[in-house]
This record gives C-alpha cells, structure tokens and sequence, in this order.
C-alpha cells in the first residue's frame, strides 16, 4: 500500500497536524483548561526536525509552517500517498479503493494537493484513522 511513504513518517506530519490544529485553536480562545497545566516533559528523540531538514526556520514559526514545510520536503509519489491517506481517513476512500486515491492525487497539481492537505483541519485525526482502516497500524 506504502511503498514511498513510511509509518514515522506519516505519524510525524499527524504530530505537525495535531500541533498546528491546537495552536490555531489556541489563537481562537478553544483551550482546554488542561492546557494551562505545566507542561509535559518530552521523551524520546529530541531531535526530530533535523532529520527532515527544518532546523533552518526561524524561532517565531507557527506549527503550521512546520507542518507545510515538512509536506514541501516529501517527494511526488510519498504526497500522492499522504493524500490518498488523508481521504480514506475522511471516508472517501476505503483501503481498497486507495489506488484510486493515487490516481486522483497524480491528476491534480503539487501546490494544490500541499494546500489541501495544509489547510485541513482533522488532518490529524484523518491520518489515524487511515493508519487503522489500511490496517497499517492497530
């Protein structure tokens, strides 16, 4: 089913995506009370950026330009993938019609399928779901 696009990656933009979605919601006034809380500390890898290359943005970058930046940085065929798994996880596509998500995304232009997927709000929450529906992750 992937055959460019791999899991980290794909889990990687759905972080950038949840992160870009609560920050435009931050500057909305939609915050939990939970959020006010200390923050979390991180674990894992900390350096997660450098190995996709956007350590060069400035310190004022809002989650979304990360998370433009991150999709700019994939090849052709791995944002064919992503958007066809973004509209399976919307309930477009099944895991059996994705090929037919490939085509469609192979038919539109690369500035437009990056502003697509951007300017989606759930594209968090549609990447997990796609993730469950191929089976490509439990």
């Amino acid at each position: 089913m992937l055959t460019v696009l791999n899991l980290s990656q794909v889990r990687f933009i759905a972080l950038l995506a949840k992160a870009a979605r609560t920050e435009s919601d931050a500057l909305l006034g939609n915050v939990p009370e939970e959020d006010f809380a200390e923050p979390k500390p991180s674990r894992g890898d900390h350096d997660t950026l450098a190995s996709l290359g956007l350590e060069d943005l400035p310190v004022g970058t809002s989650q979304r330009d990360f998370l433009k930046a991150a999709i700019n940085r994939l090849p052709g065929a791995a944002l064919y993938e992503l958007y066809a798994l973004m509209r399976v996880g919307q309930g477009n596509l099944s895991a059996k019609t994705f090929e037919r998500g490939l085509s469609d995304a192979e038919s539109r232009d690369i500035a437009e399928l990056v502003a697509m997927i951007v300017e989606n709000p759930d594209l968090h929450d549609q990447l997990v779901k796609a993730l469950y529906e191929c089976r490509l992750e439990s």
